[in-house]
Formats: structure tokens, C-alpha cells, sequence
């Protein structure tokens, strides 16, 4: 942005323009014509949340999540989140249902948590779909819950969200909420990997070094794997190398 732009865009931020004043906020966030400043982003975007703009308000719960250029504030971010959740923001819906998750900020009715999740989830957050999918595992009554949860998983899955990918392949590893499929679970797996997610890097080095049917063992790619996870510091994988590698 130029100095003419930032000028112009202040000056309507002045004026009180809420889109201008959300944008400017975003300004001094990212320092974007401006040197970064997260407590004069704090300002511009509490300017515009206060007059309902839906977008401000999703952004200012995460400053009062982090504590960025305001005094963190857990009760405060979850009641901007819930403010922007409510004016059908997916992201807000999403961060409010991690909030209430954490258990440090309280529902305000029962099941609040899991129908934010939902609502996150049904409006394509990845990140959502994956943690409600979780949710229906550890919450599952019949065997279709987990039939659900499997298609929340892969729907996030399917967005590359590497954390998804790990989830599903463990899933077609062992057979919970899928039928078992290891050759899927090393395709999901590798995708995952690929992706530098150190779990997944050490589940597929032990396949590799397994082998099962579908897929000969290999000690030099499961080495190759084990040494990628132990270089971040993935204790099961630094084990395993010394094993294989001894």
C-alpha cells in the first residue's frame, strides 16, 4: 500500500467508515504501509467491532486470545467471537468452539461447544471438520457415529490439512469408524508425511519397515522416514532409527 493509499484509507477510518476502519486495523497488523503495531490494529479493529462489523470482531477475539496489542482477556475474545460467530463468521464459530473447549471460558447453555464445532465444521472450516469428526469418536454411542465421523475426517483430509490425513490413515490403520485398509493408511499416511507431520513420518516408517501385504519392506525408506521424524525430535522415531541402524 502506498503512503497516498494509507493516507486516504486513514482518512476515511476518521470519517468513521467501518469497512476503512477494519481495514486499517488489518493494516497495522500485518504492517502493511505502515510499521506493524498491533496495539493501534487493536484500536481500529475494536473501533469497527463495536459497530457490529462481523469480520473486526472475529479478529479482535484473537487478540484478546493472545494478548496482542491488548491485555489478554479470555472471557472478552470468547464474547467477540460469539458476536461474529452469531453474524454467521465460521472462523469466529470455530475459534469460540476451541475456547470453550479449553474449558478456561464457560458455555453459556449446554452443548454450546459442539454445535459451534458443527457449524464451523458444516461451513467448510478443515480444521473444524477435523476436531468434530474427533469429537463424534470419542463421544460415539452406535457404530454410525464413527461411519460420521470418518466423513468429517476425510472431508478435512481432502483439503491437505495434514493433521486430517494422519487422523484418517490412523483410522484406516486400525480400523476404527473405516474398514481397515493398510495400503489406504500408507497413502493417507504418506500424504501426511509429505507434509513434514512427524507422526505420520514415523507410522509410515514403521510400514515400511514392516511391510504387510501390498507393500514390500523397506529398511532404507523406513530409515529415511524414521530420520525425518527424529530430527524434529519425535522420540518413538529417534528409538526406532538406533534400532535399524545398530
Amino acid at each position: 500500500m502506498t503512503s497516498q493509499e494509507f493516507s486516504a484509507l486513514t482518512a476515511r477510518a476518521d470519517a468513521g467508515e467501518v469497512e476503512a476502519q477494519y481495514a486499517l486495523g488489518i493494516c497495522y497488523d500485518q504492517g502493511d504501509g505502515v510499521p506493524q503495531d498491533y496495539a493501534a490494529a487493536a484500536r481500529w479493529l475494536s473501533a469497527a467491532a463495536e459497530k457490529g462489523y462481523a469480520p473486526a470482531q472475529g479478529v479482535l477475539g484473537i487478540y484478546y486470545t493472545k494478548g496482542e496489542g491488548v491485555s489478554q482477556d479470555l472471557a472478552t475474545a470468547a464474547r467477540w467471537f460469539r458476536a461474529a460467530a452469531h453474524q454467521g463468521e465460521p472462523r469466529a464459530a470455530f475459534n469460540l468452539a476451541l475456547l470453550l473447549q479449553s474449558l478456561l471460558v464457560p458455555e453459556v447453555e449446554p452443548g454450546e461447544t459442539a454445535a459451534w464445532l458443527k457449524h464451523a465444521a458444516v461451513a467448510g472450516i478443515p480444521e473444524a471438520q477435523l476436531n468434530f469428526g474427533i469429537d463424534l469418536i470419542v463421544t460415539a454411542e452406535v457404530p454410525a457415529d464413527k461411519d460420521i465421523a470418518a466423513e468429517w475426517i476425510y472431508a478435512a483430509a481432502k483439503t491437505g490439512l495434514a493433521d486430517a490425513q494422519y487422523q484418517l490413515a490412523l483410522m484406516f490403520d486400525t480400523g476404527e469408524g473405516v474398514e481397515r485398509d493398510q495400503m489406504l493408511a500408507v497413502r493417507w499416511y504418506e500424504l501426511a508425511a509429505a507434509q513434514g507431520h512427524t507422526s505420520a513420518q514415523y507410522n509410515l516408517g514403521l510400514h515400511f519397515e514392516l511391510g504387510h501385504d501390498g507393500l514390500e519392506p523397506d529398511r532404507e525408506r523406513a530409515c529415511e522416514l524414521y530420520r525425518a521424524a527424529a530430527a524434529a525430535g519425535h522420540e518413538k522415531a529417534i528409538d526406532s532409527l538406533i534400532a535399524l541402524e545398530t
